[in-house]
């Protein structure tokens, strides 16, 4: 399966040519995107918006070969029904085209050629056949295919003949409403075997019907939009953390598995400059390749039933330190928030009911976990590194010498317990510190001895880190790199 990335971008691309915010900055001068739409062996094309056609001509890459043209919805960056116009201008204008979509798009589509063309586009002898695209539930009461060929819910349609043809079938989204679709995903089996999974535009949860649907398909390549970055609450779509807890569940599906290509798409600049969007996709298994982008794919052994990911391989070892309140949690948790599974170990006091100030700072933690991951509630640190399991998120270092200060000897016996067994350990594991000594000397005693307690733990564990990392404002500093 040849995979082709026609567009990247969102609604209006990035750079938005309007806007010069640091991330339309950046992306003007190192990776333009237009609007998302995917190219499947020259042969099916997924959303073509109006940037589509031309970005395909200064790429290179001839749309004459189409046979099958799949709409998401009717949001114009997804359907642009000019380029039926234009190809009926070409010499590919008497070839068979299916266009398959909701029947809001087939509806917009129907309404431009019949306008601008003088006829039904899908009257008798027309190269364009109209297949409704509709979704369990969401399929209509009628049939808009002028030859009587709707499938029934849930059963995917057959494009093409023989070993040529390719297995679509559209999922239920979480976008818009039936005025724009009702909106579709699309799960694709192309005629070499090879899966693909189209996921945009979409909102999560993903509906159940939908997340039934993808369960044990252990895709070759999944595609899922990532609007809205670190700006959530922009429309129907999917920000850096949702769309990681997204990659999450469909690893725990055994849509995702080893192998499985997960790219980013549908990109706007409400994502930080591209670099770091980079970096923190990375962290998730995930890629942001550019427009124009080629993938050859040959279909992977996939496992019998939904097993999923087990994510990057043990052990890995990342020790991330930070001032208060610098962002240093958030970075460590990002870090987790794709895998299957997570056991989160706070080494905190529990919620104090007569201290406010500590309980909402708790209680804004867990809220930004999310659900599947376990909490366990322990300074027992030694016997989890050694114990087989899950990824573990330590947080953090410093509550945990804070709460064993008051013993010199019981405190430096258990910090060897600790290093020795995450210099050994073979869980993946991430941990949270906080960094001292850049300060003013502290004015007690018991502040001088938790800074200096605190400050060797520290440097013994960096040393037997693969990773460490500072945050300073939010801003993630690599001090030293994967060994």
């Amino acid at each position: 399966m040849r995979v082709t990335l026609l567009g990247t971008g969102s609604a209006d691309g990035w750079p938005n040519p309007w806007c010069d915010c640091a991330s339309c900055a950046w992306a003007r001068q190192n990776e333009v995107r237009g609007q998302t739409a995917v190219l499947v062996d020259d042969a099916l094309l997924i959303d073509c918006g109006p940037d589509v056609p031309r970005t395909a001509a200064r790429l290179g890459v001839r749309l004459s070969g189409l046979r099958h043209l799949l709409i998401s919805h009717a949001h114009p960056d997804h359907l642009g029904p000019e380029s039926l116009m234009w190809r009926s201008w070409s010499s590919a204008a008497g070839r068979p085209l299916d266009v398959v979509g909701p029947p809001a798009a087939l509806a917009v589509c129907r309404a431009f050629l019949t306008r601008w063309e003088g006829a039904d586009p899908t009257r008798e002898g027309s190269a364009l056949r109209f297949v409704p695209a509709t979704a369990g539930d969401d399929a209509p009461d009628g049939d808009d295919s002028p030859d009587g060929d709707d499938s029934p819910d849930g059963d995917p349609l057959r494009l093409g003949e023989g070993d040529a043809a390719y297995l679509v079938r559209p999922l239920a989204a979480r976008h818009g409403d039936a005025s724009i679709g009702p909106a579709v995903l699309y799960d694709v089996t192309a005629p070499d075997g090879g899966r693909l999974l189209y996921g945009c535009d979409t909102a999560a949860p993903l509906p159940a019907a939908t997340l039934a649907a993808v369960t044990g398909r252990a895709y070759d390549v999944v595609l899922l939009e990532e609007n809205n970055g670190d700006r959530p609450g922009f429309g129907e779509h999917l920000d850096l953390d949702s769309f990681a807890e997204l990659v999450a569940e469909l690893r725990r599906r055994g849509a995702v598995v080893d192998g499985t290509r997960v790219l980013a798409v549908h990109l706007s600049h409400r994502n930080p400059p591209g670099d770091e969007l980079a970096r923190r996709l990375a962290l998730l298994g995930a890629q942001a390749p550019g427009d124009g982008t080629v993938l050859d794919l040959a279909p992977h052994s996939r496992p019998a039933g939904p097993t999923g990911s087990t994510g990057t391989p043990a052990p890995h070892r990342v020790l991330i330190t930070g001032g208060a309140r610098s962002g240093k949690s958030a970075e460590a948790e990002r870090r987790l928030l794709a895998e299957p599974a997570v056991v989160y170990v706070a080494t905190s006091a529990p919620p104090d009911p007569t201290d406010a100030e500590w309980s909402a700072r708790i209680a804004a933690h867990r809220e930004r976990r999310p659900a599947a991951w376990t909490t366990v509630e322990t300074l027992d640190l030694a016997p989890l590194l050694r114990s087989p399991g899950p990824p573990l998120l330590v947080d953090g270092v410093g509550l945990w010498v804070a709460a064993l200060l008051d013993d010199p000897a019981e405190l430096a016996r258990r910090a060897g317990e600790l290093v020795e067994a995450w210099r050994h350990t073979a869980r993946r594991v991430v941990a949270v510190t906080d960094e001292v000594g850049s300060g003013v000397v502290p004015a007690t005693a018991d502040g001088r001895r938790f800074r200096d307690a605190l400050g060797r733990l520290n440097a013994e564990l960096a040393a037997a880190s693969d990773e460490v990392w500072q945050v300073v404002a939010g801003t993630a500093i690599r001090l030293r790199p994967k060994a």
